[in-house]
């Protein structure tokens, strides 16, 4: 028999939604408000599915309002369901009408659009189970349609495996639909929502499965990033504001519903510890906020991890061993500290390697210690333990030989020898990628590091994990706008990919299999930064290996999220593409003019664009004295008060640093121009986006003719008038006065409040700190500045840093005491370095006093 309208609630929706113009989620038994004595005719109508040629469905009705029918399926993740139903709402220009999953939805008018997601009738109508099926884990179909008459879309996909409730593939497909339907989530704090929705659209029927199943991010809450506070359990106040930790829990299902959108399965953050609120380090409330984090990321249908360090005592790290001395002793406090992580409901443990990224303990008692996460992970709790096999050069495991060389191992490969449940995250620092020059951290090229995950693919869990911000003085901090990081992400899982498929990873029994996927390392997002992490997500998704070329590769990758640009999208990524090419040529390489340099060691843009604060010039210094195996963690240089000893190292600056610089000024201005000129032309919800980009390439070249000039102004001090010197100080100094009005301009579009990250104030990190302040004053290019003019003998000048709570951990390799003491008895003329052991106790001010007339 025909349905009468009167007996179908779901008209009651409809006529609500026409009347208030929005979207309703009246309960299924709502009373229909139409008169049942109306006169309706019926008719019957078929889809395009054979589901439809059973359906009695009513004929559309002059006076029915069509709406956006949405159905949500049970097996789509709640939050993103959520999220979903919002983003729909808030942009549909239709009333959106949410319907059960089962309805068949056959009383609409055939003007109304459905929109199915996951296990629905609409989607059952467009998608056929067993082929969506046959793709296999995380897969997901998108298709679109006509379903009894009315223009339909759907997505659904599978889960990430049978122990999972809801299907992450469903998230991806409806994540990918929305995409197709103008939105875009690209930074992960601010989608972009279309302000008028397109429903009429055909996207062409989209299949996608992941190139590879891990893909995950990395927060490196070790540094004072957005969420850093949020993820440490800590209210902007502290950790007793609990009210304002919970006023920042929407940002992270913001991140949340990025990783989605991106492809991601997994995320994980480091916890950390300081003896000054050790009791809320360990305390019920942490545990019970960590909880909460964790099971809203099981509601987006995500897997979360926690990063805890076993023994490692620098930036704050929250140790699994507290106390050494016993290793009874010791195991005991691993199983306890284990304990206490997995009751907060994490799904693995990541910790790490040695002391410090520079020392380590006894090889037996390490990998006793790795052992011992392993099992007390795997066999209590029933969960995976992944370590990181750092980048860091002379530290030799004594007692364990390398299975390839046969010579003593290097003690970051130890866990070769661990139980092989323990997975591995070979890590390579910096935007280098697997075969470029990498002159830091003692370092020549990452070969060696490509080499280890060859070695270990196929007999453990094996991840990569590359970085997309180094933070610490190098890139986002100064700030540098280096989309190079994307090209650089991509280029390297396409390399792997490549070793995959000719069968170069795995040895022995295990020659030819595959690493397990990518975990990347990431440290914040502003300034441009959100670009290399959108472009590294999607890449581990899926590395564009139907591509030849690697540039052909990352045009399309890019492609979807510069859709969002309208008409302008190819040209800016036509700049986005020039600007990676040039910064690989300059910032890598170091070519002048097309030509490389017999060595890129001191001769390469990066060394000179960065930021330098006092514990790299300590780590300079060091690193020429023999008896204190000191390694830099950036790029070496000649330095501005280098170049006033006539008897310098190389290079000469005339001859082959000031022609790279000029070239650095010019093609960067260029650069940022083309950049400039295209967001102009960008309107709607995408100009945000574009607005941050080039004014982050416009800052980057600022900062390159600022040292240009700088380094001009040192250099003249032996040839030229006083006059010419004085202009070109008067040209650094305006460089860097534009700058902090760049800054100034563009911290109002910062997405998180710019106290948080842009302050110097408390929060649990080891810095006094958050990661933007020495970007809100410029602090590097007022140091490099006053090293220009004032030529300070000693590193320690500026010094922000207290080394002791930092932990010695990224530049420094040992005591803290011990280097500076060396120091002094090896460099001449250094004078005290009482201020290097010791950081400010209050904000500095910027720029220094005395440092401008």
């Amino acid at each position: 028999m025909p349905r009468s309208r009167s007996s179908n609630p779901l008209w009651a929706l409809i006529a609500a939604a026409a009347a208030c113009g929005c979207g309703s989620s009246a309960p299924s038994d709502s009373p229909s408000p139409f008169d049942a004595a109306t006169d309706l005719s019926t008719a019957k109508e078929t889809g395009t599915s054979d589901a439809d040629s059973s359906s009695e469905v009513l004929a559309p009705v002059e006076a029915a309002a069509p709406v956006l029918a949405l159905q949500l399926g049970p097996d789509l993740p709640p939050a993103a369901a959520q999220r979903i139903e919002s983003h729909l709402k808030a942009s549909s220009p239709l009333p959106v009408v949410v319907a059960d999953s089962t309805d068949t939805l056959a009383w609409l008018p055939a003007s109304s659009v459905r929109i199915g997601l996951g296990d629905t009738t609409t989607t059952h109508a467009l998608i056929a189970a067993d082929a969506l099926a046959a793709l296999g884990p995380e897969a997901f179909e998108v298709r679109s349609g006509t379903v009894q008459g009315m223009h339909a879309l759907a997505a659904a996909g599978n889960s990430l495996d049978a122990s999972q409730p809801a299907r992450i593939g469903t998230a991806f497909g409806a994540y990918r639909l929305l995409e197709e339907m103008g939105f875009a989530f690209a930074h992960p704090l601010a989608p972009v929502v279309p302000a008028a929705l397109s429903l009429d659209l055909s996207p062409p029927d989209i299949d996608e499965k992941p190139y590879w199943p891990v893909r995950g991010i990395q927060l490196h809450t070790m540094h004072p990033l957005e969420l850093t506070d949020l993820l440490q359990g800590w209210g902007p106040g502290g950790n007793g504001d609990e009210a304002g930790w919970k006023a920042m829990l929407p940002e992270w299902d913001s991140f949340l519903e990025w990783m989605l959108a991106s492809g991601q399965n997994r995320v994980h953050w480091l916890l950390l510890y300081a003896d000054a609120w050790s009791e809320f380090a360990d305390s019920p409330v942490r545990q019970q906020r960590l909880k909460q984090l964790v099971d809203r990321a099981h509601d987006f249908g995500l897997l979360v991890g926690v990063d805890a360090q076993i023994a490692m005592v620098q930036q704050h790290a929250w140790r699994l061993v507290r106390t050494t001395g016993e290793l009874s002793s010791e195991l005991a406090q691993i199983d306890e500290h284990v304990d206490w992580l997995m009751l907060a409901g994490f799904d693995y443990l990541a910790t790490e390697n040695g002391t410090t990224e520079f020392t380590h303990p006894d090889d037996d008692r390490m990998l006793a210690w790795m052992n011992e996460v392993t099992a007390r992970t795997s066999d209590h709790w029933g969960k995976e333990a992944i370590i990181k096999a750092h980048c860091s050069t002379g530290q030799v495991a004594t007692t364990y030989l390398d299975p390839q060389t046969q010579q003593p191992l290097n003690f970051n490969f130890l866990p070769h020898y661990a139980d092989a449940r323990l997975g591995i995250m070979p890590h390579t620092v910096e935007h280098y990628s697997l075969d470029d020059p990498a002159p830091t951290y003692g370092n020549a090229d990452f070969g060696y590091m490509r080499d280890f995950l060859h070695l270990e693919a196929g007999s453990r869990r094996t991840i990569w994990h590359p970085e997309t911000a180094y933070w610490v003085s190098y890139d986002i901090d100064v700030p540098l706008f280096l989309p190079l990081y994307a090209d650089r992400r991509l280029y390297d899982l396409r390399l792997l990919a490549s070793d995959e498929q000719q069968g170069k990873m795995g040895v022995g029994v295990h020659q030819g299999s595959r690493m397990d996927g990518q975990i990347t390392f990431s440290s914040g997002w502003e300034w441009g930064y959100w670009l290399q992490d959108w472009v590294t997500a999607r890449a581990a998704w899926n590395p564009r290996m139907n591509q030849p070329v690697h540039e052909l590769a990352l045009r399309e990758t890019l492609r979807p999220l510069l859709a969002v640009f309208g008409e302008s999208a190819s040209g800016i990524e036509d700049a986005l593409i020039d600007a990676m090419v040039l910064q690989h040529d300059l910032l890598t390489l170091g070519k002048v003019g097309g030509v490389a340099p017999s060595s890129v060691v001191r001769r390469n843009g990066q060394a000179y664009l960065q930021g330098v604060e006092t514990w790299d010039d300590v780590s300079a210094l060091a690193a020429g004295i023999p008896s204190l195996h000191a390694s830099m963690t950036q790029p070496d240089k000649l330095g501005l008060v280098d170049m006033l000893n006539p008897l310098h190292d190389p290079p000469g600056y005339s001859a082959e640093v000031e022609p790279l610089l000029a070239e650095l000024e010019t093609r960067l201005d260029a650069s940022a121009g083309k950049l400039e000129a295209l967001a102009s032309a960008v309107s709607g919800n995408g100009r945000p986006l574009i607005d941050d980009l080039a004014a982050s390439a416009r800052i980057t070249a600022l900062r390159a003719r600022q040292v240009h000039a700088l380094y001009d102004y040192v250099d003249g001090k032996w040839d030229k008038p006083d006059s010419w010197r004085q202009a070109r100080l008067a040209v650094a100094r305006k460089a860097l006065d534009d700058a902090l009005l760049l800054v100034q301009t563009r911290e109002a579009s910062y997405r998180v409040p710019v106290e948080r990250v842009a302050a110097w104030r408390p929060n649990p990190t080891a810095y006094g700190f958050t990661y933007l302040w020495t970007v809100h004053n410029l602090f590097y290019w007022w140091r490099d500045e006053g090293k220009a003019v004032h030529a300070p003998v000693s590193p320690c000048y500026m010094n922000i840093i207290d080394p002791i709570d930092v932990g010695l951990g990224e530049g420094v390799w040992m005591d803290a005491a011990s280097v500076l003491s060396e120091l002094g008895k090896q460099v001449p003329g250094i004078g005290s370095l009482t201020e290097c052991s010791v950081g400010p106790k209050s904000e500095p001010p910027m720029p220094p006093p005395g440092m401008r007339p």
